[in-house]
C-alpha cells in the first residue's frame, strides 16, 4: 500500500525513524516542523470531538438543553481549526515543489551510482576474460618455449666445443624454423 494511503501512526513511525536516523536535510526539517504542527491541530480536533460527543451524549441520554453559546463556540473553533488544517495543507502543498526536485537530484545520484557499481563488476568480468585468455595462450605455448630453450642450451654446450661452420648453419636454420612456427602460432591468438 503506497504511504500516502497508509493509516496515520504508520506515517508517524516512519518519521520517527527517519527523524532517528540523525541526517539533517530540508526534508528532516519539514518533518519535525509538521510534526508539530499536526500534534497541536490533532489534540485540538481532539477536544472538540469529546466536547461534542459530551454534547450529544447530553442531548440524547440526558434529555438536557445544550446551551446554544457552547455550541456557537464549538463550531467557532471548528471553523477555526479547519482553516488551520488548510493552511498547513498548503505550506506542505507548495513545498512539494522542492522536494521533488531533491528527490529527483538523489535518484539521479543512486541511479549514478548504480551504474558506476554494474560497469566496475562488468570491468572485473571483463579483466578475469583476458586473463583467462591469456593464460590459455601461455600454456599453449608453454611447450614451444621449452623447446627453444633447450635447442639454445645445446646450441651454447656445442658452441664451447669445436665444431664446423655447417654445423653453426643448420644449428641457425632450425632456430629460425622454430621460431618461425611459435610467432605463427602465436598470431593465430592475436
Amino acid at each position: 500500500m503506497p504511504l500516502g494511503r497508509r493509516s496515520t501512526s504508520h506515517r508517524h513511525i516512519c518519521t520517527k525513524v527517519l527523524l532517528a536516523e540523525g541526517r539533517e536535510s530540508p526534508f528532516t526539517e519539514h518533518c519535525r516542523d509538521f510534526e508539530k504542527s499536526y500534534r497541536v491541530l490533532q489534540t485540538e480536533v481532539q477536544k472538540l470531538k469529546d466536547e461534542v460527543q459530551e454534547m450529544h451524549r447530553d442531548l440524547t441520554m440526558h434529555h438536557s438543553l445544550i446551551n446554544t453559546d457552547t455550541m456557537d463556540s464549538i463550531l467557532q473553533r471548528s471553523l477555526l481549526i479547519d482553516q488551520q488544517i488548510a493552511s498547513l495543507y498548503s505550506t506542505v502543498q507548495t513545498q512539494r515543489a522542492v522536494f521533488e526536485e531533491m528527490w529527483d537530484v538523489t535518484f539521479q545520484r543512486v541511479t549514478s551510482e548504480q551504474e558506476i557499481y554494474e560497469a566496475q563488476l562488468h570491468d572485473l568480468l571483463q579483466l578475469r576474460q583476458e586473463n583467462a585468455y591469456l593464460t590459455t595462450i601461455a600454456r599453449q605455448i608453454g611447450p614451444y618455449i621449452l623447446s627453444i630453450a633447450k635447442v639454445k642450451e645445446r646450441l651454447e654446450h656445442r658452441l664451447q666445443k669445436p665444431h664446423s661452420p655447417e654445423d653453426d648453419c643448420m644449428d641457425t636454420i632450425k632456430i629460425q624454423n622454430v621460431v618461425q612456427y611459435i610467432l605463427s602460432f602465436c598470431h593465430m591468438f592475436t
